[in-house]
């Protein structure tokens, strides 16, 4: 007796994988490109399966940290304990490996911290990239 071949199984596996691959969330990437306005241009990491290079994402955003550091200097016998600052900045350089995430929807008319209009029905899409930071690398 033969085994039968379940064609809606395939095609079910099949559409569960086109989906999935539509759906982005995360990816390892090189910046190949700091731009003037503080965005970089990414190159990812990742092959698609049959070898090839995926398209680069230009022009992301990068989150950081926002840190303080407060410190006073006591040096001296006036005892003004007047504080001084040192301020982090975002240090991303070409070459860098970093992790970028994609939002969950149409991020083209995001603009500083104002509210924004959503143009498209696109969701987790490679066009809404944002670094997150940097991957060490030994």
């Amino acid at each position: 007796m033969t085994k039968s071949r379940n064609y809606i199984r395939e095609f079910m596996d099949q559409f569960k994988n086109d989906v999935m691959s539509d759906i982005h969330s995360a990816i390892r990437c090189k910046i190949v490109k700091v731009n003037a306005d503080k965005t970089y241009d990414v190159q990812p990491l990742a092959l698609f399966s049959d070898g090839t290079k995926r398209p680069q994402l230009l022009s992301l955003q990068a989150s950081f940290i926002p840190i303080k550091i407060k410190y006073h200097d006591d040096i001296g016998d006036s005892h003004d304990f007047s504080p001084f600052y040192a301020e982090m900045i975002i240090n991303y350089q070409v070459g860098d490996v970093v992790i970028v995430v994609f939002e969950d929807r149409d991020t083209s008319n995001a603009k500083g911290n104002d509210v924004f209009k959503i143009d498209s029905e696109r969701m987790h899409d490679a066009n809404d990239g944002v670094i997150i930071g940097k991957v060490y690398i030994k």
